[in-house]
């Protein structure tokens, strides 16, 4: 029986899903153990060739930056919400097969609702156009929102998922990364940075109009290390509520799991666990 999970992706030297799930499975007290797999994109093929031999012991993986697009021409069947996504963050495999999941949006949706965060009716700005942003912006299309603008270096990938957006019934534009600092968020009530942009080691600041940030805002980095991005941190000094990707890793990944094995994982565990590692690692 297949026992081994993980994560693929570059870089993972920031990833803390090996220490959450594995800490969840301790507790469970079963015989699985969860690993990461940094990979190059020119090794990506063969490593889903070798996943699917007979010999191999990985049931299943998350997939983060840069392969949750780029993974999909390798797999043997993606669920709905994935198809619908066109992005995938959960492969599993299952009678010689493997087969795509995203839950990306479950993992972001459960973050709003445990914030106690109203999203029904508001305007949301995402920055970037990758795989998170879209499994983020089209899962929210199905949750009455306002609208989803994007704002992003890659225009036409924006205007992707924008397009999608507008399909689904939602308003929605593209808007250039450029146009950013002049950029009127009096509008948006709900701010997601969804790039690699502030992650550790990645010093880059986003040149953001933080002085036209309120309370009445409430802004979300899905970067998770360190603890608190510069974003939040420039977001705080104008009292906007801030909110880091910690808690949407957990539930994303709690999801991922019970795809695998069927099994539900301690959130709460895991929550603390990521907090009390992420609080030392940035003291």
């Amino acid at each position: 029986m297949r026992k081994l999970l993980g994560i693929i992706g570059k870089p993972l030297t920031h990833s803390l899903s090996p220490i959450l799930h594995n800490k969840a499975i301790e507790k469970l007290a079963i015989d699985f153990k969860y690993e990461k797999w940094e990979i190059d994109e020119s090794e990506l093929k063969q490593f889903l060739i070798n996943v699917k031999k007979k010999d191999s012991s990985i049931l299943g993986f998350n997939v983060t930056i840069p392969y949750k697009e780029k993974v999909i021409p390798y797999l043997d069947e993606l669920d709905q919400l994935a198809i619908k996504l066109k992005a995938v963050n959960t492969v599993k495999y299952e009678n010689g097969k493997l087969k795509g999941y995203n839950t990306d949006g479950l993992g972001f949706l459960e973050t709003l609702i445990r914030n106690n965060v109203e999203y029904e009716n508001k305007n949301i700005l995402i920055l970037g156009s990758g795989g998170a942003c879209k499994g983020i912006a089209l899962f929210l299309a199905e949750n009455k929102v306002a609208c989803i603008d994007i704002v992003a270096r890659n225009i036409e990938k924006a205007a992707n998922i924008s397009a999608d957006l507008i399909e689904s019934g939602l308003k929605s534009k593209n808007i250039y990364w450029s146009e950013l600092p002049i950029l009127n968020i009096e509008k948006y009530q709900i701010i997601i940075q969804t790039t690699p942009l502030g992650m550790k080691n990645n010093n880059y600041e986003i040149n953001f109009p933080y002085a036209k940030l309120s309370d009445k805002h409430t802004i979300i980095d899905i970067v998770y290390n360190p603890i608190e991005t510069n974003f939040l941190k420039n977001g705080k000094i104008y009292k906007a509520r801030c909110i880091n990707g910690l808690e949407m890793l957990v539930f994303q990944g709690y999801h991922s799991f019970k795809i695998w094995t069927g099994l539900e994982e301690n959130t709460e565990l895991m929550l603390n666990t990521g907090i009390k590692l992420l609080e030392v690692k940035n003291e």
